[in-house]
Order: C-alpha cells, then structure tokens, then sequence
C-alpha cells in the first residue's frame, strides 16, 4: 500500500498537463506580439516622418487592410499595407507616418502613436501564464 502512494505523488510531481504547456507557450507568442507592436510604435514616435500617400486597395474581410504608395523624404517610392488606420478610400491620399531607418515601418497618422495595442497583448499573456501555472500547479 505505501509502494503505491509513493509511486502515484511521483506520478503527479513529474506529470505535466499539455493544455498548461499550450497557455506558457501562447503566453510567450503574445508577448513577442506585445513587444514588436510597442517597439513598431516607439520607433514611429521617435523618428518617424509624416509623408502623404496614396491609398491604391482596400482589402480583407474581418480586418481590412489598405495597401498604399508614398515617397519617402530621401525619394524612395515604398507600395506597403496597413491595418492601423481610422479612415481611407481608394485614390484618395492620407498621411502615413513612416521610419526613416526602415521605410516599411508605416501607418496612417490617424491611427495615432498609443501603446494601448500592445498592452492588449500583454494583457492576454497575462491570462495564458495564469490558465497555464493553474493547469500545471501540482493537485493533491
């Protein structure tokens, strides 16, 4: 009776749940998320250039993307899409902040510099890391 005991707390320390591991790593992809959203944005804060552009399509269903063209300061033509904008129309020209050090970092300037999207990542690791210690804390 005590041989089975011992061997069942074994059993339980060394287990691991796979939908704990699952939540660790989502929380993990979330956060990089976080992170190159913040760091997108605190480049774009810091250097960027507020140039016009052409919006050229308007595509996607659940999340509409628009593809632009816009002549950076240093006269390079850059065709690139977003999702961060407010409001855009094929043909039309609106303002796009870009950074100069990498030219495809962009969005509309409507959008605006907040780091309010990348918190929302954060946000969603937090409940992943904590769904994923709760799956793969030790029960008695």
């Amino acid at each position: 009776m005590k041989q089975t005991n011992r061997a069942n707390r074994r059993k339980r320390r060394f287990a691991f749940n796979v939908d704990g591991v699952m939540c660790l790593v989502a929380a993990l992809v979330l956060t990089g998320l976080g992170v190159a959203e913040n760091l997108d944005t605190y480049w774009l804060d810091q250097r960027g250039e507020v140039v016009t552009a052409t919006v050229l399509d308007e595509h996607g269903g659940k999340t509409t993307r628009i593809d632009v063209r816009y002549v950076t300061k240093a006269g390079q033509t850059i065709e690139n899409d977003t999702v961060n904008y407010l409001d855009a129309e094929v043909g039309k020209e609106i303002q796009v902040v870009y950074d100069p050090e990498n030219p495809y970092r962009m969005q509309a300037a409507d959008w605006g510099l907040d780091y309010w999207l990348g918190g929302l990542w954060f946000v969603g690791a937090v409940f992943f890391v904590y769904f994923g210690v709760v799956q793969l804390w030790p029960r008695t």
